[in-house]
């Protein structure tokens, strides 16, 4: 924190892999420069009053700006929830879909905070996170404050994918990557949060980010989904179109979906270049068995596939229809390897 501070810049743009903790780094670096007793190199102190404002969630000179999807991240939001549980009753079918984009009405309120001085006398702080869910709009108003950034304010921006970010606004922030600990750090920490045998494996899933593999992600597969598809892939060479339409629930997460197929893909591509397996160890021998079928030629076109539907997995899908469309190009692909194999 010291040296975050002490770097002096009006904006910093916190980046690294998800999971990793800038965000909660970028809220304890607000709570540290709104603190009233606090120093350079002093964390906050945990009882003055801006302390105080800060643990209740309501305090004046912070703001912190995500999309609707992310509404439990800010301040208070667990009392605003409350209230609006109780006079809301529209069917929660016929609501529109929270916004994963931070808009441009968003960007234009902060001015109500940087026209005044501080509440409280000292600096004022935004935190906005991801930063590459700024619409274009959006960015080009956050861009106006950060090129003449208004007095004693301090702009915290929090990003998993920084090359998404408008290039202009990534030019005008100190940048501070934050990197996944080493892998007997994390597990060490994950097992004291109680995660037991599985911890391993979630880790590794979760790219080494530690809370990404603790904290549940409401868009992550079941354990039974998670083993159906495994099984659907383990096929191989024998996985048949009609094992695919009786497999494959109504509804799955398709981005879980994809990232589960890119893991075995990527693992694909390690056992046949004598690598170890870093997501499925104990697959060796479905991947022996698939290595007489499929080529690496053909199995990188279907990993082509996975990355373009994987990034627009967010938007409106059929979730079966896609799924069961990247499965039966695997079938397909293995079935023109290993005719074009024939033939030759």
């Amino acid at each position: 924190m010291a040296a975050l501070r002490e770097r002096g810049s009006h904006a910093l743009l916190l980046h690294g892999p998800a999971g990793t903790g800038k965000w909660d780094l970028a809220m304890s670096f607000a709570r540290d420069l709104l603190c009233e007793r606090g120093s350079a190199r002093a964390p906050a102190c945990g009882s003055c009053p801006s302390c105080v404002l800060m643990a209740a969630g309501n305090h004046p000179d912070l703001r912190v700006v995500v999309p609707d999807a992310m509404a439990a991240r800010r301040p208070g939001a667990a009392q605003e929830g409350e209230d609006t549980a109780e006079v809301s009753a529209e069917p929660s079918s016929t609501r529109p879909k929270p916004s994963r984009e931070i808009k441009i009405d968003q960007v234009r309120e902060l001015t109500s905070l940087t026209a005044v001085s501080a509440h409280r006398g000292g600096c004022r702080v935004i935190v906005l996170a991801p930063a590459e869910s700024l619409n274009l709009p959006a960015a080009n108003a956050l861009l106006k404050s950060l090129e003449e950034p208004p007095e004693a304010t301090v702009f915290l921006l929090v990003s998993d994918q920084i090359d998404r970010c408008l290039p202009t606004i990534v030019s005008r922030c100190a940048l501070v990557r934050v990197v996944a600990p080493p892998r007997a750090v994390a597990l060490q920490w994950l097992h004291a949060q109680g995660l037991g045998a599985d911890a391993a494996q979630r880790l590794t899933e979760a790219g080494g980010a530690p809370l990404g593999a603790l904290r549940p992600d409401e868009n992550a597969l079941t354990p039974e989904l998670h083993a159906t598809l495994l099984h659907l892939l383990r096929r191989g060479p024998s996985l048949e179109a009609a094992d695919v339409a009786t497999d494959v629930p109504r509804t799955l997460p398709i981005g879980a979906a994809v990232a589960l197929f890119q893991r075995w893909g990527w693992d694909y591509f390690a056992f046949r270049m004598g690598c170890a397996l870093r997501y499925h160890p104990g697959d060796v021998a479905s991947f022996e068995v698939l290595s007489h079928h499929w080529t690496l030629r053909a199995a990188s076109g279907w990993i082509d596939r996975l990355r373009d539907l994987r990034a627009v997995a967010e938007h409106p899908l059929n979730a079966r229809a896609a799924i069961e469309g990247l499965l039966l190009e695997y079938i397909g692909s293995i079935a023109s390897a290993h005719e074009k194999s024939d033939e030759s």
